[in-house]
C-alpha cells in the first residue's frame, strides 16, 4: 500500500490524490458510499493512501487516516478547521444556538455545567440505577426465546439516559413512547443532512416531530422543577445513598447554573442540552453495547473467563459500583475491542474555513475534511491483525490503544466526548449483569452494520437466542 502522505514540515502542499474510478458529476460515488461507506473509504486507502479526495453532494471531500493526520485534524484552530460547520445539519437536532450551532465559546460555557454531573461522586448513583434498569428489563423475558438484542438494549440506555440526566419524572411522564422518539429523533443523523437539515425528507420530518415531543415534555418538567419554593425535596436519582446524588441529574445541575452575568440559564438552552447530552450518549451507548454483545457471542471463548471475573470481583447481593467495574479488566478490553472494530460514530469531519494542510496536503477552503474511525481502527501499522477480536491487545506489554489518536471512537482533541467515562459505565453494568443472568446464542449467520445514519448499529433486527441462567448455565 503507499503512503499516500507527506511529511508536515517544509514541503510545499500538494493536492490530495483522488478517489479512483469513475463517478457521477456532482454527485460523486454517492450510491456506494450511501450503500457502504466504510467499505468505500477502507479501499480507497489500500488503493491511493491516507488521504484522498472525491466529490460527495456538491461537496468536496478531503479524507484523511492515521494518527499523525488525526492530530492535525482535531488540534486545528477552529477559525480553519470547523466543527461547528461541519455539523450545521444537527442544528434541527439540538436546537439553535446548542451544541454546535454556538460559537466555540457558548459552546465551551454550555458544556461547563455537565462535567459536575458526570464526575466521579455521581457514579455510584449512576450505577444502581443502570444495575436496575438491565435487571428490569431482563426480568419481563420469558425463560427462553429469542430477542432483538439492539431494540431490549436501546429500552435499557433510554430508561438510565433519562433518569440520570432529565430525572425520574420525566422518564415517568413519557412511559413506553420514550424509545420509540428518540429512535425517530436520531434516524435524522444522516448523511443527507450535507444537503441541508430541512430537505423533504420522511426521516427529517419523523426528526422534527420527536423533537418537539421530547421538548415539550423536557419543558413541563423544567417548569414544575423551577415552580418548586425553597427547601423543596429536588428530584434525585433513585436507589442512590443518602446524599450521594440528591438532585444531581443533568437537569438539576443545569437549573442551578448561570449565565455570566448571573441569570438563570434559559429554558431553550436547557431543553437543547439535555437533548444533545441524550443523543449524543444514549444511542452510541446503546450501538456499542449491541456490538460488544455480538462480538461475545462469536467469540464464546472469553465467556467462561469473563464470569469468573464477575464471579471475583462483585458477589452475589452487592450493589454494583463504579470501583467494581473498574477491576472488571477482561470486560473493559472486550467493550474497548469492541468500540475498536465498530466504532459507533463512522465518520467525523470539520469544514475548512480557509486553505490549510493536512499531513503536507492541500486542503482548499470550503471543502469538508473527513476522518472514519472505522477505517482507521483497522490501520495494521496501528493494530496488529487489526481485523481480528482481540482483547488481549490493551494489555500490558502491547496496549495499543495508547498511541495518541490512535483509538478515536470517541472522538478527539477538545472535542472527544465528555461522557465516555458514562458510556463505558453503562456498557459495562449492562454486560455484568446481562451474563450473570443469561446465556446467548447467535440467531444469525452473521451481523452486519447498518449505515442509513452515521451511528452505524448492526443492521436490525439483531436477533439472539437466550436463556435464562436460573434454568442451568450451559
Amino acid at each position: 500500500m503507499t503512503s499516500g502522505t507527506f511529511g508536515a514540515g517544509s514541503r510545499e502542499p500538494v493536492p490530495a490524490p483522488r478517489l479512483p474510478g469513475r463517478h457521477l458529476p456532482w454527485l460523486g460515488p454517492l450510491p456506494a458510499f450511501h450503500r457502504a461507506p466504510v467499505t468505500l473509504l477502507h479501499a480507497a486507502r489500500n488503493r491511493v493512501g491516507n488521504t484522498f479526495a472525491f466529490p460527495l453532494l456538491g461537496q468536496e471531500i478531503v479524507f484523511v487516516c492515521g494518527p499523525e493526520a488525526h492530530a492535525e485534524v482535531f488540534e486545528a484552530d477552529e477559525a480553519v478547521l470547523s466543527p461547528r460547520e461541519a455539523y450545521a445539519f444537527m442544528t434541527p437536532v439540538f436546537g439553535p444556538g446548542i451544541a454546535y450551532a454556538a460559537t466555540p465559546q457558548e459552546m465551551d460555557a454550555q458544556i461547563a455545567p455537565m462535567r459536575p454531573a458526570l464526575a466521579s461522586r455521581n457514579l455510584d448513583a449512576y450505577a444502581r440505577v443502570m444495575e436496575a434498569a438491565v435487571r428490569a428489563q431482563v426480568a419481563r423475558w420469558p425463560a427462553e426465546g429469542e430477542i432483538d438484542l439492539l431494540a431490549e438494549l436501546n429500552r435499557m440506555t433510554v430508561t438510565i439516559a433519562t433518569r440520570c440526566l432529565i430525572g425520574e419524572e420525566f422518564h415517568r411522564g413519557m412511559g413506553p413512547e420514550l424509545p420509540r422518539l428518540y429512535r425517530e429523533l436520531e434516524s435524522g443523523i444522516r448523511l443527507a443532512g450535507l444537503l441541508g437539515p430541512k430537505a423533504p425528507i420522511p426521516a427529517f420530518r419523523r426528526r422534527d416531530r420527536a423533537r418537539a415531543a421530547i421538548a415539550e415534555a423536557i419543558g413541563k418538567v423544567i417548569a414544575e422543577r423551577r415552580a418548586r419554593r425553597p427547601g423543596d425535596e429536588p428530584a434525585g436519582l433513585p436507589h442512590s445513598p443518602a446524599g450521594a446524588a440528591r438532585g444531581q441529574d443533568m437537569l438539576a445541575v443545569l437549573l442551578a447554573a448561570r449565565t455570566p452575568d448571573g441569570h438563570p440559564l434559559p429554558d431553550r438552552i436547557v431543553t437543547g442540552i439535555l437533548i444533545a447530552m441524550i443523543v449524543a450518549g444514549q444511542n452510541t451507548s446503546t450501538v456499542l453495547a449491541t456490538w460488544t454483545g455480538v462480538l461475545l457471542m462469536c467469540h464464546p471463548e472469553y465467556l467462561p473467563r469473563l464470569r469468573a471475573e464477575q464471579e471475583e470481583l462483585w458477589a452475589p447481593g452487592s450493589p454494583l459500583t463504579p470501583r467494581i467495574l473498574h477491576w472488571m479488566e477482561l470486560l473493559d478490553n472486550c467493550v474497548r475491542e469492541a468500540e475498536r472494530l465498530h466504532p459507533p460514530l463512522i465518520l467525523l469531519m470539520r469544514k475548512a474555513l480557509r486553505d490549510t494542510t493536512v499531513r503536507g496536503h492541500h486542503v482548499p477552503a470550503g471543502s469538508l475534511v473527513m476522518i472514519s474511525p472505522a477505517v482507521a481502527h483497522r490501520m495494521p501499522e496501528v493494530f496488529r491483525d487489526p481485523d481480528r477480536f482481540d482483547p488481549s491487545r490493551y494489555g500490558a506489554g502491547r496496549a495499543e490503544h495508547r498511541r495518541p489518536y490512535g483509538l478515536i471512537g470517541f472522538g478527539g482533541g477538545r472535542h472527544r466526548c465528555i461522557g465516555v467515562a458514562f458510556a463505558y459505565l453503562q456498557v459495562k453494568a449492562a454486560w455484568s449483569v446481562l451474563l450473570r443472568e443469561v446465556d446467548l446464542w447467535p440467531a444469525k449467520s452473521a451481523y452486519a452494520p447498518d449505515y442509513s445514519t452515521l451511528v452505524a448499529a448492526p443492521a436490525a433486527p439483531c436477533t439472539v437466542r437466550y436463556r435464562k441462567r436460573s434454568l442451568g448455565a450451559s
